[in-house]
This record gives C-alpha cells, structure tokens and sequence, in this order.
C-alpha cells in the first residue's frame, strides 16, 4: 500500500491519520463531557476536573497536529475516484460534510487555545510544560473564541453524524464495501 493516495485508493497516511482524529476526537468528547458535568474539586474514575481539562487542552492540541499532518497527505498525493456505489446526492454530501469535517479539525483547537489563553486558564500541556500565553487576559477575545469552540462542536457532531450514518448505510444495508476503503 503507498503511503500517500494514488489514483487506486487511499494511502496509508491518510488511512492512519483519519483513524487518528477519530480516536482523538472520540477522547475529546467523553473528556469534554466528564469535565464539564463534574462539580468543582468533583472527580471521575479517580481522577479531578483540572485533570480532564488539561488533558483536553493538551490532546486538543495534539489533535491540531494530526489535523496539519492529514491536510499535508491529502494535498501531496491525488484524490481516489469515488466509490461507484455513491449517488449523486450522497457524493455532494460527502464533500461539504467533509468540508466542516475539516474546518472543526482546524477551528476546535485553535478556538480552544484561543479561549484558555486569553480568559487566563492557561495550557499545561500533558501535566508537563507549562506553555506560554502570547496573548494575554482578553475577556473579548476569550468569550468570542469559547462561544465559536462551542458552535464548531455542534457543527462538528452534525457532518460526523451524518458522515457515519452514510457509512454505516453503505456497510450494513447496501453491503457494498464502502468502509474497506478505509480501512488498512
């Protein structure tokens, strides 16, 4: 299999970098959702608030990283063609549900950065290091960046549910083998 994709299918980049952000995402929701039901000095499966919110922020970033790898590997080799059991419908859907998909991978993590840093919380990135704030306290700043994380969730959970509904339909209903091209 090539690393980056042919005319024949999806390379491996692309195959480890996508499986990637599904887990990090995946994380980045249930982390999300425990931290913020949890009361002050609350604790879940042993472990703070502060914790889960921490590893929020340092796996958001890490999530940015994985996001400019797999835009690089979509960008250096060629689109497969698409998968011939797609309508005309459903092709038009993927691209703009892909399209959002790819916005929330840049925009998610870099409101979010934008929201700790500028409202004073800060990033200490995997309980480590301390990252600086090069921009400073901003309440402005900081309640326009949350307000946008919050809004690119829910743009975000809409295109991936529909992006996983289309998947599954093609593998459970139509068994046309629409995910191998996915898969390693």
């Amino acid at each position: 299999m090539a690393l980056l994709n042919t005319g024949d299918g999806y390379g491996s980049l692309t195959k480890v970098c996508h499986w990637l952000v599904v887990v990090l995402f995946a994380f980045q929701f249930a982390a999300a959702n425990v931290m913020l039901r949890l009361d002050d000095g609350g604790a879940f499966l042993g472990l703070s608030q502060d914790v889960y919110y921490n590893w929020h922020k340092s796996i958001g970033l890490v999530a940015l990283l994985a996001a400019v790898v797999r835009l690089l590997a979509r960008r250096s080799g060629q689109l497969p063609p698409w998968a011939p059991t797609l309508s005309a419908g459903e092709r038009k859907f993927i691209h703009r549900a892909e399209q959002v998909l790819y916005a929330a991978m840049f925009v998610m993590p870099v409101s979010g950065f934008l929201y700790v840093m500028a409202g004073g919380y800060g990033v200490n990135l995997f309980g480590v290091v301390h990252l600086p704030n090069p921009i400073g306290i901003w309440p402005l700043l900081a309640t326009a960046a949350k307000w946008t994380h919050i809004a690119s969730a829910y743009a975000l959970v809409a295109a991936l549910a529909g992006h996983v509904g289309l998947v599954l339909w093609h593998t459970l209903v139509l068994r046309d083998g629409l995910l191998r091209r996915m898969l390693p």
